[in-house]
């Protein structure tokens, strides 16, 4: 595909984005809607470590370019003004000066103190300099390439990290607030038995005892409920962080949570393959073992010799008045060669390589355990998905199975058949298989995601 055209389509995707995302606000003013997958496009773009990750794709292209920079012409421009408040003195032997020039008093084996500067001088040079040879170079420009891909596949694994916690996040919310539907219907239901059983009481058919049960029964209903409610507002905390969203910014979400899980429980994903080659780890590693032989190859090189070509032009001029810039100025000029060749380092050099070929093997060997950890944790997820499945069936039969002892006793609880302490017995059996259908369901949704990240496709 052309450059063109990515750029094109990169612009096109985050205008839909941006589209979409200005909808959703204009059609809810201050608070934001979204549904799980909205949430998790959303955050693909404005989480703070997807951000950061496009900062360092960016820092590597330019380092690309920092690379092949260094090996093209390099041209600097210096300047320099002197004004000597002393002009250095240098002491001359009296014999090289004629006797009727010598200051009076001055004779054989005594020093003439003499001035050869100014009190102003100044110059400013043009170089130029051109590499010509230097494997270095040449090395770090397919490693450059090496280091790009590299945190490009960190950005890519970035990206799937932020998927995975806005995923979890977005099910603690929904189940929250599956746990509070239920049970504001469980807290209606028993003020309704308050208030019948407080009106057989008064009639005298009922036990205060009852009375007092139920009371107690309401009481943590509605405990339950702020419970829950804490913990929804934890996990929104959580949830907008992992989306890069202000911290007071109101969300919804617009998922259901029965259906998110049905689709979770009917365990479609599994029915794709999928290559060990293409999860994100193994390219990690791959790219790895690429920079860790490149940087082997860089110490190999050192050997070779560096040649570099230059050209200087300078001028210089001097005077004893401070505007030298009228005077005369004297030019020179170089041009030639530079060449370092390495001959003996005590055995450094090849020390250095023999440590970078271990780290070499080593990277390879890192490769090959990445590859079999990431079969492993695919058939590990597979059979936590798998046993979560039959889990939340176990849950649900038993949440059937508790609703209905539990109607029943409520029923024989309206007719004087039982007293308070079987119901909510029976009561609390119910709250309990609830519980653990809903934390049940929670747990497919998210060894569901375990295993499309074990076996990278989320």
């Amino acid at each position: 595909m052309k450059p063109g055209n990515i750029k094109l389509r990169g612009l096109l995707y985050a205008f839909c984005l941006w589209a979409s995302t200005t909808t959703i606000e204009a059609q809810t003013g201050d608070t934001l809607s979204f549904t799980l997958e909205q949430a998790i496009e959303y955050a693909s773009v404005h989480a703070y470590e997807k951000i950061n990750s496009e900062y360092d794709v960016a820092s590597a292209k330019k380092k690309i370019w920092e690379t092949i920079a260094s090996g093209l012409p390099q041209v600097d421009f210096s300047a320099q003004y002197n004004h000597s408040i002393d002009v250095p003195v240098s002491l001359l032997p009296a014999e090289i000066i004629p006797e009727d020039m010598r200051p009076p008093g001055i004779g054989s084996g005594d020093k003439i103190p003499v001035s050869f500067g100014t009190a102003y001088d100044g110059s400013y040079s043009l170089s130029v300099s051109q590499m010509i040879f230097n494997g270095s170079y040449f090395v770090g420009l397919q490693a450059t390439q090496v280091f790009l891909d590299l945190t490009r596949h960190q950005a890519t694994k970035t990206e799937i990290e932020v998927r995975d916690a806005v995923a979890k996040a977005c099910y603690l919310v929904l189940s929250a607030e599956e746990n509070i539907k239920a049970f504001n219907e469980n807290l209606e239901v028993n003020k309704a038995l308050l208030q019948e059983t407080e009106a057989l009481y008064e009639s005298g058919f009922r036990e205060s005892m009852d009375v007092s049960q139920l009371k107690l029964m309401v009481r943590e209903s509605e405990k339950q409920i702020l419970e829950i409610k804490r913990n929804q507002e934890v996990a929104m905390a959580v949830l907008r962080f992992s989306m890069g969203l202000n911290e007071n910014q109101p969300i919804k979400l617009t998922e259901d949570f029965a259906a998110l899980s049905q689709e979770a429980i009917s365990g479609e994903v599994k029915k794709s393959g999928w290559s060990p080659e293409e999860h994100i780890d193994f390219k990690l590693a791959s790219t790895n073992v690429k920079s860790e032989k490149l940087q082997l190859k860089n110490l190999r090189v050192q050997y070779l010799p560096k040649i570099n070509a230059f050209y200087t032009y300078q001028k210089t001029g001097y005077g004893d008045e401070w505007n030298i810039f009228g005077d005369e100025w004297y030019k020179a000029q170089f041009v030639g060669l530079s060449v370092s060749v390495p001959i003996f380092s005590s055995g450094m050099r090849n020390a250095q390589a023999m440590q970078q070929k271990l780290a070499w093997e080593k990277s390879k060997n890192i490769r090959t355990q990445t590859m079999q950890q990431i079969k492993t944790s695919g058939l590990t997820a597979l059979t936590d998905y798998n046993s979560a499945i039959d889990q939340y069936e176990i849950a649900s039969e038993s949440k059937v199975l508790a609703l209905d002892i539990y109607e029943k006793t409520k029923t024989r609880f309206s007719n004087g058949m039982t007293g308070s302490f079987e119901l909510t017995q029976q009561q609390g059996q119910y709250i309990q298989a609830q519980i653990n259908h809903v934390r049940a369901a929670l747990a497919v949704l998210n060894f569901r995601n375990a295993y499309l990240k074990a076996t990278g496709k989320l």
